[in-house]
C-alpha cells in the first residue's frame, strides 16, 4: 500500500508540473528584430520640379507587428554665396510623423500622393538642390529602422 501511495503522489506531482509548464508560465521571448523598409518611390537621384508632387510608395514589414512610420524631407546643406538685394531662396522641408499602420499587421504597403513641393515659402522661392528623403519605422516592440535616399529639386 505504501508503494502504491508513493506512486500516486509521484504521478500527481508530475502531472502538476507538466500542466503548469503547458499553461504558458514560461517567459515570452522578447522581439529584438528591427522592421524593414523598402522604398519604391521616389528613387535615389530622382528629379522633381518646384510646385510638383512627390509620389511616395514603400513596403514595411516586421516579424511580429508594425507600429508606426514617419517621413521627413530636408535640404542637404551646402555652402554658397549670398547675394545682396536678391530674394533669398528658402529650403523646403516636409514631415509626416507617427502615422500608424493597420493594427496588428506584419506587412503593409503605403502609397501617398500628397507630398507637394511649394513654389514659395512665404514670399521666398523654394531652394533647389539636393534633399534627403528619410523614412523611419517603429514596430510594436519599439524596434526601429530608417532609410534615406537623396532626391533633387530643380
Amino acid at each position: 500500500m505504501k508503494i502504491l501511495s508513493k506512486y500516486f503522489i509521484l504521478v500527481g506531482l508530475l502531472v502538476s508540473i507538466l500542466s503548469c509548464s503547458k499553461k504558458g508560465n514560461v517567459a515570452p521571448v522578447p522581439d529584438t528584430t528591427n522592421p524593414t523598409i523598402t522604398i519604391t518611390q521616389p528613387t535615389a537621384g530622382q528629379v522633381f520640379a518646384v510646385g510638383n508632387t512627390i509620389a511616395f510608395q514603400a513596403s514595411f514589414a516586421d516579424n511580429d507587428k508594425l507600429g508606426s512610420y514617419s517621413i521627413t524631407v530636408t535640404k542637404v546643406i551646402s555652402s554658397g554665396m549670398v547675394l545682396k538685394n536678391v530674394l533669398t531662396p528658402v529650403a523646403w522641408s516636409y514631415s509626416k510623423s507617427a502615422t500608424s499602420f493597420t493594427t496588428g499587421v506584419k506587412q503593409q504597403n503605403i502609397t501617398l500622393n500628397d507630398i507637394t513641393i511649394p513654389l514659395l515659402i512665404g514670399t521666398s522661392p523654394v531652394l533647389t538642390g539636393k534633399y534627403d528623403f528619410n523614412v523611419s519605422c517603429v514596430d510594436g516592440s519599439n524596434n526601429s529602422a530608417s532609410t534615406t535616399i537623396e532626391i533633387n529639386i530643380n
